[in-house]
């Protein structure tokens, strides 16, 4: 089987530790997977609409105040569990924003959480192999 995961950050270094994290999940599955990336919140929106995924990593804080149509992934979860292709879709919602300040929003909208200050490679691997065992 091979899964369409989205990495939705602004940040290059951080899309590519979730991309490491994916790799070390799969080959542990014996999976393969196609990673798809955005860096603003525009784009992630358009692909969430649009696409679907079997997995969906997001940020909450784009650094795209500048871009017509901005949004914070808050509000992204919150389109994608209401219409559209992903509403059953895994999301994991990875941020600097503290779990308390977030706890009612990723609750009502069944989203798992996941602070980038506590990132470890290894823990988030094992979580997103957890929850591609969840979509097989």
């Amino acid at each position: 089987m091979k899964y369409h995961v989205l990495i939705a950050d602004d940040n290059e270094a951080v899309r590519k530790s979730h991309v490491l994290a994916l790799k070390h999940a799969a080959s542990s599955l014996d999976v393969q997977f196609e990673s798809t990336e955005t860096e603003d919140s525009v784009q992630t929106r358009e692909m969430i609409k649009n696409t679907k995924f079997d997995l969906i990593i997001l940020d909450d804080d784009f650094k795209d105040e500048d871009v017509k149509g901005r949004l914070s992934g808050s509000a992204i979860l919150q389109m994608a569990r209401k219409s559209g292709p992903n509403t059953d879709t895994i999301i994991i919602f990875c941020t600097g924003e503290k779990f308390e300040s977030l706890r009612p929003m990723i609750e009502r909208f069944n989203a798992e959480y996941l602070a980038k200050a506590q990132y470890n490679l290894e823990d988030f691997s094992n979580l997103l192999r957890d929850k591609l065992k969840e979509v097989r």
